[in-house]
């Protein structure tokens, strides 16, 4: 059996492996978008995005209720924010320029890894101390 802080250290490498593969598909869009892709390509990177980050954040939110994580509920509004603004920018990136796409790709970008390296951060920590 599986000690409890094994299950933490397996958990917080998954998670990092989805934060950097969801980094990695948004940088594809950004370079897709650049070289004028076509809209079905972009679209499924797109999907990947939205697919993937959705994915990340109902794993750590089931996590973080099993662990009882007191900052679960901020945690989450985080993740609603993020889905919806991903969701409601998906239709200005495709039919946007390059420059204008490539400005909302990055705001995306730059807030998953402010909220990978400071939110998730603080709910792994967390686990390892519980």
């Amino acid at each position: 059996m599986i000690d409890r802080k094994e299950k933490y250290r397996m958990y917080a490498s998954l998670i990092n492996e989805d934060q950097k593969k969801i980094i990695g598909t948004v940088d594809k869009a950004i370079v897709a978008k650049q070289h004028q892709e076509s809209s079905i390509e972009l679209e499924k990177i797109l999907s990947h995005i939205t697919g993937d980050t959705v994915r990340h954040f109902t794993t750590e939110e089931s996590y973080m209720k099993a662990s009882k994580y007191p900052g679960y509920h901020y945690h989450k509004e985080e993740h609603q924010d993020f889905s919806t603004k991903a969701h409601a920018y998906r239709k200005i990136i495709l039919n946007s320029d390059s420059k204008t796409a490539n400005e909302i790709l990055e705001y995306l970008k730059k807030w998953l890894v402010k909220h990978f390296q400071e939110a998730d951060k603080k709910s792994t920590d967390y686990f390892y101390k519980h």
